[in-house]
């Protein structure tokens, strides 16, 4: 979920044929069963972080060894073995609820704090936002969570403490000071143009 910021309801409902970790692509079909926020359609791309990638290739390699192509990435378990299910073809309602069960006694099972789904989502957010460097970034991962608009993404995903804010104030000054120096050339020429126009317009 961090890795693709995937709502939890989609997460536990995407087939393997809904998944691409090749090209980093996970499908949020609903016509091929994806629980998506309503019923919205999409295409997520995964986050180029290679240690992640690595766990997660790994996962889908062994998924997809054992499990049908209408089989489930996160793969349903059998309640007397713990072995992969391979006749699993439907889930439950109650799915998200037992994987949000799952992940708490996991983290506790490993001495990890209990964040929510929902945190990882937020968690990748704002791993792709502090990586972001231009407005079009922001478009990018705004509609890569499926929100309706960069907004909504601001308004929920961007809250910055006073230390980031000081952080990211700070190292825009040298960002700005090393860009003039490199474009010099073509800022004086656009500020000979500049004087040639307003010379112009004041005669």
């Amino acid at each position: 979920m961090r890795f693709s910021g995937v709502r939890i309801g989609a997460f536990v409902s995407l087939p393997l044929k809904a998944v691409d970790i090749k090209n980093k692509i996970i499908l949020q079909d609903p016509s091929i069963g994806v629980r998506t926020k309503n019923h919205k359609f999409g295409k997520t791309t995964l986050l180029n972080i290679p240690e992640l990638l690595e766990v997660v290739m790994n996962w889908d390699k062994e998924v997809r060894s054992i499990l049908p192509e209408d089989g489930f990435w996160f793969a349903p378990l059998k309640a007397d073995t713990g072995d992969f299910d391979i006749n699993c073809r439907e889930i439950g309602e109650h799915r998200e609820t037992l994987a949000r069960k799952n992940l708490k006694a996991w983290l506790g099972k490993v001495g990890l704090p209990y964040h929510s789904p929902h945190k990882f989502r937020h968690g990748h957010v704002h791993y792709a936002m502090t990586h972001a460097k231009t407005i079009e970034d922001y478009k990018a991962i705004s509609l890569n969570v499926m929100h309706s608009s960069k907004e909504i993404t601001d308004q929920f995903y961007s809250v910055l403490n006073d230390h980031q804010v000081k952080e990211r104030i700070s190292s825009l000054g040298p960002v700005i000071r090393s860009s003039i120096i490199e474009n010099k050339d073509e800022l004086f020429k656009e500020f000979e143009a500049y004087l040639e126009w307003k010379t112009k317009r004041d005669n």
